[in-house]
């Protein structure tokens, strides 16, 4: 009976072309966990810290007329950027933008992989690759960056071709191969090679007929086409030298001088993460990508011959995809990157274990009730642990850690929209700040260039700014012998300039210009003290703590 009933959920769920109402129940699903992470209910927007941070801060500055390569520095194409900006074009620098925008991305690649699953397997476990976006790989990666809008727009090139490579199809995908590298530039390229390869091949062999080089040679172009048409401009407006010095040169030189963005970001994500991340999150997401892949082909190897029904093409078409978009992180494999570009190896492993018997259900029921218990044990935990309101510049905003609340309230009383200050990337959006630099953060390596620090202390003299916030100041102020550092001038700019005014548990410490007119002695003080009542008000803080 337990069986006849689950054949006829799969088929009441699946009816209509493809599985359409399953994906579009799983898409909610994973909106309504990712909103619920990022949202105190019933709309309270969250501060969240991470990469998307600065796509936001960028989008602002494009608002403002400043355009990457040229006005402030960029590793990576304007799609994101150009998304943030006409974001903030709409509704303005609010806070809420980059949550809602994490859950509507979210829900589109559970909706798209949820698609793509129920061309290679029927049934219920159609739905298990969405469930284990929303339950494990979201956990580390909800950050609404560039790694997110180019593994949708891979995940829907592999959805045109899975029903045939038609050139028309090839034309469309290769578009949307173009899209992902205007967005990461790395994942589009090697996508592109990976389908050309695809296109290329046959059974067990690549093939020099023209028919097939044509459409390789169709994918490339429609790619190319749509990316330059979008960087155009902004090529026009830096210059090619300095588009391709921060496109090309930056990333394969420069970026990988810091751990995290090396292959030693693995034991970066060992240390410090903890609890369900480290235990759960972790192995799998690292079990999951690369090593299904290789499972695969292990297994593809085995039954190809033996086993004609099945799809043997859609699923190389979706490893392809998948191998391609690891490749573009191998170099720096941390969670969250591997998080975003998982969800073929997810949909390659609910087919490896429709494949098995009874130990193959038995996991699929495993994972799936571990996977909905996660999304919803977590989602209820953000909701009920302590928070606390403050009423920001970029509007009303909860806080899940104190220290945090305590220093964004501080900001809040001894500073004003449109102020200049430099040093905590955050802080920009949430007060309406504004940074005078083209860079955003630094790293005492490679990683920040001697001119970008020349043309740093440039801007905070120019714009004689106020306040910079260091992290850690005694560990920034420490000399160093490494030929790597380039950031001896800005220490000695900020210990000449500058003088420490407060210390966060947080670890940020506040520098204030010396000469800058500003209350002393810069502690927290009653509104009736403060020199201006509206501009030095002592924000109310509301807290819940069931």
């Amino acid at each position: 009976m337990k069986v006849r009933a689950c054949d006829r959920l799969s088929k009441a769920l699946q009816f209509g072309s493809h599985g359409t109402p399953v994906a579009i129940l799983m898409a909610v699903f994973n909106f309504v966990v990712c909103y619920s992470r990022s949202f105190i209910f019933p709309n309270i927007p969250i501060s969240l810290w991470g990469d998307h941070v600065g796509f936001f801060n960028d989008g602002s500055r494009m608002m403002l007329e400043q355009l990457p390569y040229r006005n402030y520095f960029q590793i990576v194409p304007p799609g994101t950027d150009l998304v943030y900006a006409l974001l903030i074009r709409c509704f303005g620098i609010q806070m809420w933008i980059p949550n809602l925008l994490m859950a509507v991305l979210a829900a589109i690649t559970a909706l798209l992989m949820t698609l793509i699953a129920s061309r290679i397997v029927r049934g219920l476990i159609v739905m298990l690759p969405a469930l284990l976006l929303a339950g494990i790989v979201l956990i580390p990666s909800m950050e609404a960056t560039h790694h997110w809008f180019s593994t949708i727009a891979l995940l829907a090139a592999i959805l045109v071709l899975l029903d045939g490579t038609s050139l028309s199809r090839v034309i469309v995908a290769g578009g949307l191969c173009g899209v992902a590298a205007c967005f990461t530039q790395t994942k589009g390229a090697t996508v592109v090679a990976g389908l050309a390869i695809y296109l290329l091949s046959t059974k067990r062999k690549l093939t020099l007929e023209w028919k097939h080089w044509r459409k390789s040679l169709l994918l490339c172009a429609s790619a190319a086409a749509i990316f330059i048409t979008v960087n155009a401009y902004f090529i026009g407006a830096a210059g090619v030298d300095q588009w391709l010095f921060c496109i090309v040169v930056y990333p394969l030189r420069y970026y990988s001088a810091p751990q995290i963005n090396n292959w030693r970001v693995l034991l970066y994500d060992v240390r410090w993460h903890y609890g369900i991340t480290k235990w759960i999150v972790l192995p799998f997401i690292y079990a999951a990508v690369p090593f299904v892949y290789v499972l695969f082909m292990l297994v593809a190897r085995r039954q190809r011959n033996n086993e004609q029904s099945v799809p043997w093409r859609k699923l190389f078409l979706v490893m392809a995809v998948g191998v391609a978009m690891f490749v573009a992180v191998a170099p720096s494999p941390s969670v969250k990157r591997l998080a975003t570009v998982s969800p073929p190896s997810l949909v390659l492993l609910v087919w490896l274990l429709d494949q098995g018997g009874k130990i193959s259900r038995v996991v699929k029921i495993g994972l799936g009730g571990a996977a909905i218990t996660l999304a919803i044990v977590m989602s209820i935990h953000i909701q009920i642990k302590w928070h606390a309101y403050l009423d920001l510049p970029s509007g009303k905003t909860a806080f899940l850690d104190p220290a945090l609340c305590e220093e964004y309230r501080w900001f809040l009383a001894y500073t004003h929209p449109g102020q200049y200050m430099f040093g905590l990337p955050p802080l920009y959006y949430a007060f309406h700040m504004r940074n005078p630099a083209s860079i955003e953060g630094f790293h005492a390596s490679e990683y920040t260039r001697p001119q970008q620090v020349i043309e740093l202390i440039d801007a905070l003299e120019s714009h004689r700014v106020p306040f910079i916030v260091i992290r850690q100041s005694n560990d920034f102020l420490r000399v160093s012998t490494s030929p790597s550092d380039h950031l001896t001038p800005f220490r000695i700019y900020l210990s000449r300039n500058y003088q420490v005014v407060r210390n966060f548990s947080t670890g940020d410490d506040v520098w204030r210009r010396i000469e800058a007119v500003a209350p002393e002695p810069f502690k927290d003080k009653p509104a009736h003290e403060s020199e201006s009542r509206s501009a030095r008000r002592e924000p109310e803080i509301k807290a819940f703590d069931p």
